[in-house]
This record gives C-alpha cells, structure tokens and sequence, in this order.
C-alpha cells in the first residue's frame, strides 16, 4: 500500500503538473511548467554533499556528479528524462546522486539536445556518443551502468539495442525508472490510466511525443525499443508506478526481454507516480534506490576483474 506521503504528494503533482501541462498547446510553454519541478525541494531532497564538475565528452555537454564516498571504479552514465524536450537538473542530479551514494560509482549525466529543436535521431545519438568516449577513455564496459527515466529510459535502451547490433561491448547492467518505450501508446495502461495518473494525460505525451518524433513513424525500434529484437542485453532493473499510464511499457518491455532470454527484474509499486525514485522524499523512493544499488553492485561484482586505471578527466 503506498504510504501517506505518497499519496499527498500524487494529490501535489495534480494541480502542480498535470493540471498546469494539459492547459498548455506547445513545449515551450510546458518547459516553464516543468520547470516548477525543480522547485519541489522538499520531495527533490537534494543531497546538500553532491558535487558536479561540467565537462565536454567530445563536444557533448555532460556533468560529472559525485558523492564523498565515490571511491569505486565504474561510472553510472545517466539519461534524464524529461519526454525528449525538457530536462530538470536539481532534479536528475539528485537521483543520479543518490545512486553514487547507494554504489560509491562516479555518475556521468548526459546534457543532449532536446526537441522540438533538436528531433529524432540527435538525443539518441549523442547518448551513444557518450558511452562510446567512456570506452575511447579508458573505462572498461564491464564497470560501466546505464540508467534513465522515462524518456532517458528509452535512449538507455535504445543506445543498448544500437551498440548490440554495431557489436559493441555492452555495459555491466541497466537501471531504468519509468521507461517510455513504445511511443506508439499501444499499452492497455495508456487508457485504463488515462484518469488517474497524476503526473501526464495523454494529449501531454503525445505532444512531447510528436516533437520527437518530427516525422518518424512511432513504430521505428529505433525511436520505440519495445518493437526492436532485446536479445543479448544486458541484465535490468525496472521500477515502475502502478498508477501510470506508461505501466505496461514496463510490464511488456520485461515480459520480452525475459522471452529473449534475458534478465528483467520488474518493480511495480503500488499508487506511485511516473518517475517517483527521483522524488526522495518519498519513502518509496528510497527503497527503490535502495534496491538499484544493490543491484548495480551485485552486476559489477559479477564482471569485476583487475581495471586499468581510466582517463575520465
């Protein structure tokens, strides 16, 4: 049962998200509403020990976000999400920071270009241009975890499916909050939830959608990961809101990953919010990050080998 916290703050995000987005017709008045997430702080709990350190992975901007205790080999390379258009740094910082905590990895966010300015192939893009410059520095796969919410859930996937097929070596695992991997809404969730998801309806997806997309069909498993061959990932975690309209993203995405042959450890959570690990706050949350550190530990572990030392910076 979700706990009271939960439920005030679900009572929260629907006058102060979803009621505020379905009022708006284009991104660029939506990109000042989600901007008001950042200002959640009480929920956001930001880490008031977190550091960030700005660099250039080519000439991609990134950040480099850390904890005093990330003393470990390996990064966690993240993708925010932000459905392809928005992103909210205090806010991914914080759950990027977290898991550093939870792992004593270094974090590496990855700023790539948004839309409607920047569409469809160029996030996907530049997030593999990301892991591809960890590996050209000196950082073995093997100490590498991928991870993103929502729409950095499906670029997580998505750069994974790529990197499979161009025979690229894979990292150790994949942490994925809310995943947004079929951008053709087929899943049942995306009407049954319609109502009660208190973070998006549906006209607010797929506007965000739209703007990605510029064009492409939805059904490209380039653009829709579930639609792609997932054989020979990694292993995941995902965790995921029951009250969500992106729920059977997540349910459909392990189903076949598991049919494939592959490792999906799915997390549903009872009454929780899109994306609620990155809310702190919330005791849930906690837990959540709780179980992807363990997790992403147990991954590594299992891959751990004697590392060169890498040239990150």
């Amino acid at each position: 049962m979700a706990s009271w916290q939960s439920k005030a703050f679900n009572q929260l995000l629907v006058r102060v998200m979803r009621n505020r987005l379905e009022r708006c017709d284009n991104v660029f008045d939506m990109r000042k509403v989600i901007d008001g997430i950042d200002r959640l702080g009480s929920f956001i709990n930001h880490p008031s020990d977190l550091f960030s350190i700005p660099f250039k992975a080519g000439s991609l901007p990134c950040e480099w976000v850390e904890m005093p205790n990330c003393q470990r080999d390996g990064v966690i390379l993240y993708f925010h999400g932000g459905g392809f258009c928005f992103k909210s740094p205090l806010v991914h910082n914080a759950v990027l920071a977290r898991l550093t905590e939870q792992t004593g990895l270094r974090g590496m966010m990855v700023d790539y270009p948004l839309a409607p300015e920047h569409p469809y192939p160029c996030a996907l893009e530049a997030c593999l241009a990301s892991y591809r410059w960890l590996l050209a520095h000196g950082v073995p796969p093997q100490s590498i975890v991928m991870a993103g919410d929502s729409a950095g859930g499906n670029l997580a996937l998505s750069s994974l499916v790529k990197l499979r097929e161009d025979n690229q070596p894979l990292p150790a695992a994949v942490v994925l909050f809310s995943p947004s991997v079929d951008m053709a809404l087929t899943g049942e969730s995306a009407f049954a939830k319609r109502n009660i998801d208190p973070f998006f309806a549906l006209p607010t997806l797929l506007l965000m959608r739209n703007s990605y997309l510029n064009g492409h069909s939805p059904c490209d498993p380039n653009i829709s990961p579930l639609y792609a061959d997932l054989h020979g990932l990694p292993p995941m975690m995902v965790h995921v809101g029951s009250d969500e309209v992106l729920l059977d993203d997540s349910i459909r995405l392990a189903d076949k990953v598991k049919e494939q042959g592959g490792k999906a450890h799915l997390n549903i959570w009872e009454g929780m919010p899109h994306v609620f690990p990155i809310f702190h706050q919330l005791p849930e949350a906690q837990q959540a990050i709780s179980q992807c550190g363990a997790f992403i530990l147990e991954q590594i572990a299992r891959l751990e080998s004697p590392l060169p030392e890498a040239n990150v910076g």
